[in-house]
């Protein structure tokens, strides 16, 4: 992830709560990771050695690894990377896995150049910055993947849905916490201000754990196209899903893209 301050409050001082969010969302990774098997296979990739950016607690990188793949993973929370290499001795993928702590935005010179034949970000956090970012990670990027190679964005938040179906509170809830998020569009700037408070469950009553806020720059897909091209990296498709692979709908929540290095 960028250091960005706002992501440090989210994913580092509340790593631990946020981290239970995306155990919540561990079934819904082993299907990504799935659906990113099936594309790499398809694209002459059956097994071949991929870069998770930003991992997690290993949600994607984990199932990808069990399907046969090598993977790294890199992210800015030093608690996700115990928690993912935990996973991955769990699942039993030590082997096929590595975990560090880093930063999107020094990517370009964590690897060596064409180090990966694929590169994965899932779940949104393209944007956490400003667009000079998010264009310095994509060249960043492409140096450490081959010539040819992949570059997977997936679950990306979709600006052209988010404009005509916007929420100003969202509650959503895990098996642990109860969240509840509000949220300020700009549209001038297509930057989202939100504000998540974490309620831990107790019984039948709610206790009040913290709370983080999240200042997200939303994209439609021709923009991305644009800046991908900046940074040679030439957009294939835009999909719906990973999982479905239906053509993208602005009517659709969220979008995936698929991307070949120049």
């Amino acid at each position: 992830m960028l250091r960005v301050k706002w992501a440090e409050s989210f994913f580092v001082d509340n790593a631990r709560l946020f981290a239970l969010v995306a155990e919540s969302q561990w079934d819904n990774g082993a299907e990504n990771a799935k659906a990113l098997a099936d594309l790499f296979k398809e694209k002459g990739m059956p097994r071949s050695n991929v870069l998770d950016i930003p991992c997690g607690i290993g949600r994607v990188s984990v199932p990808l690894a069990r399907l046969g793949y090598d993977v790294t993973g890199v992210d800015l929370s030093a608690y996700f990377v115990r928690t993912a290499k935990k996973k991955a001795e769990q699942f039993g993928v030590t082997k096929r896995t590595k975990f560090a702590i880093g930063l999107m935005e020094n990517v370009g010179s964590l690897f060596p150049e064409g180090n990966f034949d694929a590169a994965i970000n899932i779940w949104t956090s393209i944007g956490y910055g400003s667009e000079k970012d998010d264009l310095r990670f994509f060249k960043g990027l492409r140096r450490v993947v081959r010539k040819g190679g992949l570059f997977v964005i997936g679950r990306l938040a979709n600006r052209d849905f988010l404009l005509s179906h916007f929420s100003g509170n969202i509650y959503d809830e895990t098996d642990q916490l109860v969240i509840l998020q509000k949220n300020k569009l700009d549209v001038p700037s297509s930057r989202m201000k939100s504000k998540w408070k974490f309620y831990r469950k107790e019984g039948n009553s709610l206790r009040y754990a913290a709370e983080s806020s999240m200042d997200l720059r939303l994209y439609s897909p021709h923009e991305l196209v644009r800046m991908l091209k900046d940074a040679n990296w030439k957009v294939s498709t835009v999909y719906n899903s990973l999982a479905s692979r239906t053509q993208y709908s602005p009517a659709n929540p969220g979008m995936t893209i698929v991307a070949e290095a120049s």
